[in-house]
């Protein structure tokens, strides 16, 4: 009886994946796969090149892919998915940098995907700031509003040292105005956190 318990699970669980498997959009399967093949040669340029041609290209993909409304698509997994292609900005941090900040520029935080993204992005610019500060400065003045927003939106800054270091970087590349939108971006937030 056990055994016929147990297949019939096996059935039933085989079914679900399947049904799972075909609900997939076309883009979360090509990610699946030049994430798999990234992971099996982590070294191979052609691979991490794949990898980043085939992650989402502006916020709409991504939250479609990473944060779905019904929690469907890669949503249990995005975090590797995201992490996977920050990482990748160790070997292209333009190309990373930029594909990062055209998914912020239309986004409003919310926990998961889009909380990891707003990090990932503020700590590359940590990490690189005179490409971040070029990028940004490359967008026109209500996307880059948009995303310093975006970047600013935090409940409590003590347990975002991140943010006010960016602050920092802009300010000592020599960014006094940007700096001051990053300031006034984090006031306002503050100051919504108090109302």
């Amino acid at each position: 009886m056990n055994w016929l318990r147990f297949t019939i699970i096996l059935l039933f669980t085989s079914v679900v994946d399947l049904t799972y498997a075909q609900q997939l959009s076309s883009k979360a399967k090509q990610i699946i796969s030049a994430f798999a093949q990234l992971k099996k040669h982590p070294d191979s340029k052609e691979d991490q090149l794949n990898y980043i041609k085939i992650f989402p290209e502006n916020s709409t993909e991504f939250l479609q892919i990473f944060d779905p409304s019904d929690f469907g698509q890669l949503y249990d997994d995005s975090y590797q998915y995201i992490e996977a292609f920050v990482k990748l900005g160790k070997y292209y941090p333009i190309a990373i940098i930029k594909r990062s900040i055209t998914i912020g520029k239309s986004l409003v935080w919310q926990a998961d995907a889009t909380g990891q993204i707003q990090q990932e992005i503020v700590l590359m610019g940590n990490t690189h700031p005179a490409i971040f500060i070029k990028l940004v400065k490359s967008l026109n003045a209500k996307e880059q509003i948009h995303l310093i927003t975006f970047l600013a939106d935090a409940e409590n800054y003590s347990a975002y040292p991140e943010y006010k270091q960016l602050i920092k970087s802009i300010t000592n590349a020599g960014e006094k105005r940007l700096a001051k939108q990053f300031i006034d971006a984090m006031h306002k937030r503050e100051k919504q956190n108090h109302d």
